[in-house]
């Protein structure tokens, strides 16, 4: 299995090594040691994020395990392992960093994508190719029956160093439900209105006058019970912080 990381020096190598290969020499007792940086330390409900070394290559891992124990139990577990899920029924799709897979159960490792937040980028530095490639992306997660939930936060979008759009973090992404799942198909197709919408909201903040009137006239409604949907997320995490 041929897979792509980053070298230390910061340059694209392909290798020819499995994942198993990768994580072979990165284990819970060692992961301290073998961290080249936190890229985020996470709030009491939320993971770290730490750059790795993975046998002399680069990889990013998402860890609960220092967080509190009702996060690590009731999100860190139930997350790493629904994102786990996703990115085994996304790999292969471009824009979707390769998994290498779980730590324990509290962490993955993930390909680490050089660059920065689409929330962090400039307005005017991206232009239609990227946007054009961003919506390819994403309409092949919906072909392959993933809603992603969350992509209006822009911060979940990474704008690489060679301009390509990638998507990370699917602790929230869903798969649509059978048919017979009426409910669940019903929030599958309002996400997936919502997923188009991230796209709008990000162009409108960074090249607005690629904007359609489609895109504009839907930013401007809105999404049915995206008010009340909103209210109960924030809710949801308001008290999440109070217990941690």
């Amino acid at each position: 299995m041929r897979v792509h990381v980053l070298d230390l020096e910061g340059g694209m190598m392909t290798i020819s090594h499995s994942f198993h290969d990768l994580l072979s020499g990165l284990s819970r007792s060692n992961l301290e040691n073998q961290t080249v940086r936190y890229v985020r330390r996470g709030k009491p409900w939320q993971a770290d994020l730490l750059l790795v070394k993975l046998n002399g290559n680069l990889g990013l891992v998402k860890d609960y395990s220092k967080r509190p124990w009702l996060t690590r139990m009731f999100v860190g577990r139930v997350s790493t392992w629904r994102e786990r899920a996703i990115y085994q029924k996304l790999q292969g799709l471009p824009g979707i960093p390769r998994f290498f897979g779980r730590l324990d159960r509290y962490a993955l490792v993930v390909e680490y994508i050089p660059g920065q937040a689409a929330s962090q980028v400039k307005p005017g530095l991206v232009g239609p190719e990227f946007f054009d490639r961003l919506q390819s992306v994403v309409d092949r997660i919906h072909q392959r029956g993933i809603v992603l939930c969350d992509l209006r936060h822009t911060a979940n979008i990474i704008v690489s160093d060679r301009g390509e759009p990638f998507l990370v973090d699917f602790c929230t992404a869903f798969e649509r439900g059978s048919r017979w799942n009426i409910f669940k198909k019903w929030l599958y197709d309002l996400f997936h209105q919502d997923d188009l919408l991230g796209i709008a909201k990000l162009k409108k903040h960074l090249a607005p006058e690629l904007l359609s009137d489609e895109e504009r006239d839907k930013l401007e409604r809105g999404l049915f019970l995206q008010g009340p949907a909103i209210r109960i997320r924030n809710f949801s995490r308001k008290w999440l912080k109070k217990l941690v």
